[in-house]
C-alpha cells in the first residue's frame, strides 16, 4: 500500500480528493439527463429514473468492496480503474437505445465506478486530518454541492445540442480528471499524526477509539443504531429535494425554468451547509451536530409546508438543505471515531448503506404521499411524514448520545480502577 511519510503533501491529497468527489457528485444532476434518455430508449420517466435506485445500490456495493481493496492495496491504482469503469458508463449510456442497456451502463457501470471512487477518496484525505476531521470533512463534501451545480448546466447545453451522445464528452472529461489527480492519492504512514496531535487527544480526554473489523462493527448494536440513524436522516431530506422543483412548481404555481432556481439555491446553501456543519462536528461532536440537523429539518419541512410566497419558500429551503448537506459530512468523521481507523475503508462502506436506504425510500413514500385532488397542498402530507422521520431520527440520535455518555462514563471508571 503507496504511503508516504511527510505531512507536507497533505493538502496536494486533499486537493485530488475534492476534484475525485465533485467528479462523483454527477449524478445529482441525473434528472437533467431523464427527457433525452426516455426518448432514446422509448421508456417512461419512471423507468428511467430507476436507473438513479439501481446506480445508487451499485454505488454503495461496491463502496464496500473498494474499502477492502484500499485498505490492502491503497487508493492510487484504484482511483485509476475507478475512473475507466466511471467514465465508460457515461459514455457508453450515449449509446443506450434501450432499458437493459441503460441500466448496465449507467446504473451499473457508472455506479460501480462511482463506488470505487467515492469512498477511498473521502477516508483517504480524512487520514491526513485526525486533528479536524470534521471541518474537513464539510469542505470536502461542498465538492458534492459543487458537482451537480455545474453538471446541470454543462449537461442541459450538451444535451440540447447533441442530444444523449453529449454523454460521451461528460465521460471522457471526467475520467481525464480523475487520471490527473489520481496519482496524488496516497495514504499517511500507519501511525501517522500530525504535530501536537497526541497531545491534543490526552488534553481533550477522549482517547481514540480502538479499531473495529468490519465483522466486529456490524456485530456492535452501536453499528445498527448508527445505519439506521443514516437511513432515517437521508430519507426525511430525500423526500422533498428529491422532488424540489415539481414541490415549486405544485405550490407556488412557477414555471419549469423559474423552479430550476430553487435547485440552484438548494445546491448552494446545501454546500454552505456542509461547511459549517464540519466545524460543529469539532466543535460539539458529531451526534450533538445530528440532533441539530434533525431540528433545524423539521422546521425547514413544516416552514415549506406553510409557504405561501417565493420569498418565504426560500427562506426555509435554505434551512432544510443546509441542514441536509450536513448529514454526509456527520457520518465519515463519526464512524472513524466510533470504530477507528484502520479498516475505516470497507467500515465506511458498509455504513454507506444507509445513505441507499434513505434514497430507496424516501422518494418512494414522497410519490405515495402525494394527493394532487389538494390543488396547491398537493405536497402537504409528504411534507407532515418527512418532519415525523426526522422527529424519529431525533429520538433515535438522543439514545446514541446516550450509549455514548454511558460509555465514556465506564471507560473512565474502569481507567480509574
Amino acid at each position: 500500500m503507496e504511503k508516504i511519510k511527510s505531512s507536507s503533501n497533505r493538502v496536494v491529497v486533499f486537493t485530488a480528493a475534492f476534484i475525485v468527489i465533485f467528479v462523483c457528485s454527477g449524478s445529482a444532476a441525473f434528472s437533467v439527463f431523464v427527457k433525452p434518455l426516455t426518448e432514446a430508449t422509448g421508456a417512461t420517466a419512471a423507468q428511467v429514473l430507476l436507473t438513479l435506485t439501481l446506480y445508487q445500490f451499485c454505488m454503495s456495493l461496491f463502496g464496500v468492496i473498494s474499502g477492502k481493496i484500499v485498505d490492502k492495496f491503497g487508493p492510487k491504482k484504484l482511483m485509476y480503474v475507478g475512473g475507466l469503469v466511471f467514465g465508460t458508463g457515461w459514455a457508453l449510456t450515449s449509446f443506450a437505445s434501450s432499458l437493459p442497456m441503460l441500466y448496465l451502463s449507467y446504473g451499473l457501470l457508472a455506479g460501480a465506478g462511482n463506488g470505487l471512487l467515492y469512498n477511498p477518496s473521502i477516508n483517504t484525505a480524512l487520514r491526513w486530518y485526525p486533528e479536524k476531521k470534521g471541518t474537513m470533512a464539510g469542505i470536502l463534501l461542498g465538492a458534492a454541492s459543487l458537482g451537480p451545480l455545474v453538471l446541470a448546466k454543462v449537461g442541459a447545453i450538451l444535451c440540447q445540442q447533441f442530444g444523449t451522445q453529449g454523454l460521451i464528452l461528460i465521460g471522457a472529461f471526467y475520467f481525464i480528471l480523475v487520471c490527473l489527480v489520481g496519482w496524488k492519492m496516497t495514504a499517511p504512514e500507519a501511525g501517522w499524526v500530525p504535530e501536537g496531535f497526541k497531545a491534543q487527544v490526552a488534553a481533550s480526554g477522549n482517547p481514540a477509539s480502538r479499531d473495529y473489523s468490519p465483522k466486529e462493527m456490524v456485530s456492535s448494536g452501536t453499528f445498527w443504531i448508527m445505519l439506521i440513524l443514516f437511513s432515517i436522516a437521508c430519507t426525511a431530506g430525500i423526500m422533498m429535494i428529491g422532488s424540489l422543483s415539481a414541490i415549486a412548481q405544485v405550490q407556488l404555481g412557477m414555471t419549469a425554468v423559474t423552479a430550476a432556481n430553487m435547485v440552484v439555491v438548494n445546491c448552494l446553501s446545501n454546500f454552505g451547509g456542509r461547511l459549517i456543519v464540519g466545524r460543529l462536528c469539532d466543535k460539539i461532536g458529531e451526534t450533538t451536530t445530528l440532533a441539530i440537523i434533525f431540528v433545524l429539518t423539521m422546521i425547514g419541512l413544516m416552514g415549506l409546508k406553510a409557504a405561501t410566497t417565493p420569498l418565504m419558500f426560500t427562506i426555509f429551503l435554505i434551512i432544510l438543505g443546509a441542514s441536509f448537506g450536513g448529514v454526509l459530512v456527520v457520518y465519515p468523521p463519526l464512524t472513524n471515531k466510533t470504530f477507528g481507523v484502520k479498516h475505516s475503508g470497507i467500515n465506511y462502506g458498509i455504513m454507506f448503506f444507509g445513505y441507499s436506504i434513505g434514497a430507496l425510500v424516501g422518494p418512494q413514500i414522497a410519490a405515495r404521499s402525494l394527493d394532487t385532488a389538494l390543488g396547491t397542498a398537493a405536497y402537504s402530507q409528504a411534507y407532515v411524514i418527512a418532519a415525523a422521520v426526522a422527529g424519529v431520527g431525533l429520538i433515535v440520535d438522543l439514545v446514541l448520545i446516550a450509549m455514548q455518555k454511558r460509555a465514556k462514563l465506564v471507560s473512565a471508571t474502569e481507567h480509574e480502577v
